[in-house]
């Protein structure tokens, strides 16, 4: 340890030693370290600070929905008192009281007809109030009337009848009789009706109708749907992304914003045991979660408003904003850093950047220059040795090309010791004397061997008509069935490839016309049949090549598969480069990686090689020294 220790001593001493690095550490210690300790002091303090506001908003919020909640039932209790005031009701109430004392005396011996007229009389009589309360408050879902044998009378205007009239009734008697006609609020209950049976949740205001000569007649009561709630609290629980909650002072659930506790007692429950006073906050548990826990008590009614705010949501917040924070002053440290860093070295290292650009020169870089920008003594150093390189360039450049000249001449006289003019005027005299000797067919293979020696050896343009490769082809099956004895190959165009107006590389198709020969082709076929199709497709035009050869095995398929699309595969030296991977080679290098061939094949049944290129049109006229039969006699 001691050794290593020594070790790293020795490499970092010179580097302490250098002023700049004195001068980074100063900067550290007296700039950086602390702005990063303030940033992280003031990140951390709003976690207390988005707290104190989100209980701030959340009771502001609370005071006003339950000053909007307590008007609503302020209503609701307004209604109710309406059938003190409504002699229609009294007297309908006080008819029905009357009808159903005599029937219960008289055992129901009394007409049918008559009392079907009595009741219906009675029933339109008390009915046609209560439309009119009931289109009195929005929300408000049905309102009863109820005379003194719990017989009840309802104008439905939504969701239907409350299928609980006859065991509600009693309980609500028992509540209303002793407030003598005060109105009573009615906790959450969960109800069905004759329209709907899936549960609604409502709550409700009971009062005892009372006579100017103090006389019970009867029983209303108003229905609300906690669905009135539900839109005062919907932005409240979008803001905090908490839950709401409204239970009354024993504790019963009025309403629930997730409908997990509605109608339930939580009187002993956690959640509500330490909502002591008429407002304030606390932290609880709620399923294994830290909650934060804002309430509200309406001195009205005496129910308790509870926002619920998961402490993760809380804490996500603030952790959001340190690490804004943090990161924001990470980056405005860092490039304080770099602009010190780099004032630091533009004051103190000039001559070391000369040195650094030298070394550079040393391991073969002249393409390198020192930036003058100070008229000192480094200055003058620096533009001494921009006028050295410089100077090294040049004579680089020119040895570089009087080097590269030898290498043309080298090859311009290569090139002179084989004349193609020479041997295409040779074989034209032997195709003569084959022709005079009566060897037609001699004479025909001679000038097919030429002109595919005229058109491959020709330093012509590498681009070039597609019916200038397809003429090409067409003499290359031709000498090959003079050779193989016979018409054993067969090349057939299309239309639309014979028609194709197209700018090809020049012999980029007969490699693999010649690989078809070569490997589709045995003895025990009759013939072999190459088919040559094309067309366009967007702007890039599709070559297919098919023969019915002898195909390839899978393992051969895929080790040829593989050599074309391997780009450093070697090529083929003894054929020219001329061979699959040649055309592959010379296509992607010439148009780029998106073009090339493809390759099909199965046992017995031919080989495919689709090949795409770019959409070219032909030129108007093939390039000049390529026209048959030019140069024969040079």
């Amino acid at each position: 340890m001691a050794r290593l220790w020594s070790a790293l001593r020795q490499q970092l001493e010179p580097l302490l030693h250098r002023l700049e690095t004195r001068l980074l550490l100063v900067y550290f210690l007296l700039v950086l370290l602390p702005i990063a300790v303030i940033t992280y002091v003031s990140a951390s303090h709003n976690f207390a600070t988005i707290e104190q506001n989100t209980v701030t908003y959340a009771s502001q919020v609370s005071d006003r929905m339950l000053n909007s909640l307590d008007d609503y039932i302020h209503d609701m209790k307004q209604i109710a008192i309406i059938p003190a005031y409504l002699d229609e009701i009294q007297s309908g109430l006080e008819r029905s009281n009357q009808f159903y004392a005599t029937r219960a005396s008289e055992g129901g011996g009394a007409d049918p007809w008559l009392e079907a007229g009595l009741k219906l009389s009675i029933q339109r009589e008390v009915e046609s109030s209560i439309y009119f309360m009931n289109n009195l408050k929005k929300g408000s879902s049905n309102v009863y009337l109820f005379d003194r044998q719990g017989n009840p009378y309802t104008a439905v205007k939504s969701g239907g009848v409350r299928s609980d009239l006859k065991e509600v009734y009693e309980r609500w008697r028992q509540l209303a009789e002793p407030k003598n006609g005060t109105p009573v609020l009615v906790s959450t209950q969960a109800v069905t009706s004759s329209a709907n049976s899936s549960k609604q949740y409502v709550f409700t205001v009971v009062r005892d109708i009372i006579t100017t000569s103090f006389r019970s007649v009867g029983l209303i009561a108003v229905d609300a749907n906690i669905s009135v709630i539900e839109d005062m609290v919907r932005d409240l629980d979008e803001a905090t992304r908490g839950t709401t909650i409204i239970a009354d002072e024993g504790g019963t659930v009025i309403y629930d914003s997730e409908k997990r506790y509605l109608a339930e007692n939580l009187g002993s429950a956690p959640l509500l045991a330490e909502a002591r006073g008429s407002a304030g906050s606390y932290r609880t548990s709620v399923d294994g979660e830290e909650q934060l826990v804002i309430y509200r008590q309406s001195p009205d009614t005496g129910w308790k408003l509870l926002i619920t705010i998961p402490q993760r949501h809380l804490v996500e917040d603030a952790v959001r904003n340190r690490n804004f924070s943090l990161i924001a002053a990470g980056v405005a440290m860092a490039a304080a850093m770099a602009l010190t860093v780099v004032l630091i070295l533009a004051l103190t290292k000039p001559l070391r950047s000369l040195v650094s650009l030298m070394k550079q020169v040393q391991g073969g870089n002249f393409e390198v220059s020192f930036p003058v920008r100070r008229r000192d003594e480094a200055g003058m150093a620096g533009q001494a040795f921009n006028r050295m390189i410089a100077r090294t360039r040049e004579l680089i450049d020119n040895i570089y090309r009087i080097e590269q000249r030898k290498t043309e001449v080298q090859l311009e006289n290569l090139q002179r010791q084989i004349n193609p003019h020479f041997i295409y005027n040779t074989l034209e005299s032997i195709r003569m004397t084959a022709v005079l000797s009566d060897a037609d067919e001699v004479g025909r293979m001679v000038q097919l061997l030429g002109e595919q020696l005229r058109y491959s050896l020709h330093a012509g343009s590498a681009a070039v008509p597609a019916q200038r490769e397809w003429e090409h082809l067409e003499q290359y099956v031709e000498l090959m069935n003079y050779r193989y004895g016979g018409e054993r190959f067969r090349l057939t165009l299309s239309a639309e490839a014979r028609a194709a107006d197209a700018s090809v590389m020049k012999l980029i198709f007969q490699p693999i016309v010649e690989n078809a020969v070569l490997h589709g082709y045995d003895d025990s076929r009759e013939r072999l049949t190459i088919e040559i199709d094309s067309w366009i497709e967007g702007m890039d035009r599709v070559v297919r090549i098919r023969d019915d050869g002898r195909g390839m095995q899978p393992e051969v398929l895929a080790r040829v598969r593989a050599e074309l699309a391997s780009a450093a595969a070697p090529l083929d030296e003894e054929s020219g480069g001329i061979g699959l991977r040649n055309v592959q080679e010379r296509l992607q290098l010439r148009y780029g990686p998106g073009y090339g061939l493809q390759l099909a094949s199965e046992p017995g049944a031919g080989t495919t090689v689709t090949m795409r290129i770019p959409q070219i049109q032909a030129m108007d006229a093939p390039a000049e020294g390529e026209k048959r039969g030019e140069g024969a006699d040079a």
